[in-house]
């Protein structure tokens, strides 16, 4: 189960506050006090309350090695039922897997499931798979604590269209912050980014793209993210704050290290019984 937090939050210029007038430096100082307090974590913390870790891959063996892979799963409820969300492929890769090698499972936490047979739906354009879920497998995933405790239930769907400028905080289970504890035991550490800005915006897709230079920590422990850290975060939600209430907004998709951005999917494609709106063309 996982353990760890390791969230990351932009942080400002100290050169660029030396250009505002002395009021403005007051209220981004104080922007980042709260961004450092109680409501940085909070922003930080929210999308993994709907996550869960996935592990796919060969059963454990003291005799030999075996290829594990890890992902992220998204807990909804649109309105007709609960159901995870993933990306196509995480699902994509299990399915190869499963094609080439013995022994092959797929566990959501510390529960496992066949998610070929529950599969509701998968785009590989879009890069989201559905997987439905019944309450009581719900509350069996689910987790005692924070994180992967709750499904998520809209005010509205589909969310509305984002806008370039928009912040989003998003989450998942980096596999750079998973644990060996023993030959049969894993640990997933959980990452998340409280405002992360939207840099581009398309009909199915979204980008973020990074600025590492001014992020500040929340909580958690002081490792800023590497190129590395965000395999395994695939399928995390990534959420917009409406003051009010949040909406559901995007999956993550992938990360680009050539460009230092992370690919969001978005969520309108997904209908309220998760099948999935396929793109035109």
């Amino acid at each position: 189960m996982p353990r760890a937090h390791n969230p990351a939050l932009p942080r400002l210029n100290e050169d660029w506050l030396r250009t505002m007038s002395v009021e403005e430096q007051q209220k981004v100082k104080r922007a980042k006090e709260l961004a450092r307090g109680p409501l940085g974590e909070k922003l930080g913390k929210f999308p993994l309350l709907f996550a869960q870790s996935v592990l796919f891959g060969q059963c454990p063996s003291r005799t030999r090695p075996v290829e594990v892979r890890s992902g992220t799963i998204t807990f909804v409820d649109l309105g007709a039922g609960p159901f995870g969300i993933t990306c196509q492929h995480v699902i994509a890769c299990y399915r190869k897997m499963r094609e080439s090698m013995e022994e092959v499972v797929f566990q959501i936490g510390g529960v496992e499931i066949d998610p070929l047979s529950q599969l509701v739906d998968e785009n590989p354009k879009i890069d989201l798979a559905t997987i439905g879920l019944t309450t009581e497998l719900a509350r069996a995933i689910g987790s005692d604590g924070e994180i992967g405790s709750c499904v998520f239930r809209p005010r509205t769907w589909p969310p509305p269209v984002l806008k370039v400028g928009d912040y989003v905080a998003f989450g998942g289970f980096p596999a750079s912050l998973k644990r060996v504890i023993s030959f049969d035991e894993l640990v997933f550490g959980s990452l998340s980014n409280g405002a992360s800005q939207i840099s581009s915006v398309s009909d199915f897709q979204f980008v973020s793209k990074f600025d590492r230079e001014y992020w500040v920590v929340a909580f958690g422990g002081e490792r800023h993210l590497t190129s590395k850290a965000f395999g395994g975060m695939s399928g995390g939600p990534a959420f917009i704050h409406r003051e009010l209430y949040w909406d559901l907004v995007g999956i993550v998709s992938e990360y680009s290290e050539a460009y230092d951005v992370v690919r969001f999917a978005s969520t309108r494609a997904l209908r309220a019984d998760g099948t999935i709106e396929p793109p035109p063309g």
